[in-house]
């Protein structure tokens, strides 16, 4: 099976669905990776939401937002060989940070090859709080509407939101085996790690038993809340 994950940012891949990426990379499906931002505005945002750990983030203070960005996605690309993907299966968008609701129009346009026969796309959920989130949504739905993917499921994960979605809508999937290595992995995420609900985030891993997404397809969009 194709899958397509849409990350946000580096390193929501795995605080929305790193367990279940685990599994399906070693049930031998064809798993591919999105990065749309660039974390460029990593140190900038932390600062100004107050969630910056100062004596971690020391290094990256006096760096220009380019060579942030530089630095995150040279993180990204080490995770996500170390995740097990083929290299050739991971795409950086290097859309700015903060920015991607103003590039969706551009989202649409590289995702659209990316995704073509894929039958399992793996997005954010709608109607989230952060505008990066949200954009990536809209990016992944609307590009699967432009190449017609009439037949493939989406599974909507939850960052930093409830995913609300009926019963039978849900699914879970079981990742208790691969606490330990969605931990680990976190830990190439230096930058990130420098912001207080990550690193607290990041502790939970060791307890994370089950990924749960909200399971839809081609026609429901648009006529669920998170989907």
């Amino acid at each position: 099976m194709k899958i397509v994950v849409f990350a946000p940012h580096p390193d929501d891949e795995i605080f929305g669905c790193g367990g279940s990426i685990l599994k399906w990379l070693e049930e031998g499906h064809d798993v591919h990776l999105i990065y749309v931002t660039d974390n460029r505005a990593l140190i900038e945002w932390g600062i100004k939401e107050n969630q910056l750990l100062e004596e971690c983030a020391q290094k990256y203070m006096d760096l220009s937002k380019d060579e942030i960005a530089e630095i995150a996605l040279k993180e990204a690309e080490k995770v996500s060989k170390a995740f097990g993907f083929e290299k050739d299966n991971v795409y950086y968008f290097k859309i700015h940070d903060q920015d991607a609701e103003n590039n969706i129009e551009l989202g649409i346009e590289l995702a659209s090859d990316i995704i073509a026969n894929t039958e399992r796309i793996v997005i954010p959920s709608d109607h989230n709080n952060h505008n990066d989130h949200q954009a990536t949504h809209t990016m992944a739905k609307e590009a699967a509407k432009a190449v017609s993917l009439n037949n493939a499921e989406f599974y909507v994960y939850a960052l930093y939101n409830v995913l609300k979605a009926p019963k039978e809508k849900q699914i879970k999937i079981k990742v208790a085996e691969y606490q330990d290595r969605i931990y680990e992995l976190m830990k190439g995420y230096k930058t990130q790690l420098c912001l207080k609900d990550t690193r607290m985030g990041w502790k939970t891993f060791k307890r994370r038993r089950s990924e749960r997404f909200g399971v839809f397809n081609f026609d429901d969009m648009d006529k669920y809340e998170n989907f």
